[in-house]
């Protein structure tokens, strides 16, 4: 799109921190497929609950993001994980560093990730100098 809109000049900011909430062990199954496993009534206190985290993921999952390139490349502000980094170093046989990116999120855990990237990075940068801002986002 920008490409398109010949806006390749635009400063373009990625951060992990803005990224979709994990539903961990939850992602990429429909809402029926939850229901008809965990039964409707869970799947509402997943969905509307506010601190009630879905079941993690495994860190040897396609849907866990420290195992997205995409996603691990441009993370500096997240604790190395040395489970992870011994684990995945030996079975490499050589060093990677792994970095702890959540397993699953309650609405609260995202918001305690966005909100102070906004706060911190986006206002002082952006809005406080009268830049304009676009923030893309997912339904949450």
């Amino acid at each position: 799109c920008i490409d398109e809109m010949d806006a390749c000049w635009l400063p373009m900011v990625k951060s992990w921190r803005l990224n979709e909430r994990m539903y961990g062990a939850l992602t990429g199954k429909s809402k029926q497929m939850i229901a008809n496993e965990y039964g409707e009534d869970q799947l509402k206190k997943w969905r509307r609950g506010f601190k009630i985290q879905p079941p993690p993921v495994s860190s040897y999952s396609l849907s866990y993001p420290g195992n997205d390139y995409r996603r691990t490349k441009y993370v500096k502000d997240l604790r190395i994980s040395l489970t992870e980094t011994i684990n995945r170093s030996l079975e490499a046989k050589r060093l990677q560093v792994h970095r702890k990116f959540p397993k699953t999120e309650s609405l609260w855990d995202c918001m305690q990730r966005s909100i102070p990237f906004y706060t911190q990075r986006i206002v002082p940068e952006a809005v406080n100098k009268g830049k304009r801002v676009l923030i893309t986002s997912h339904e949450n």
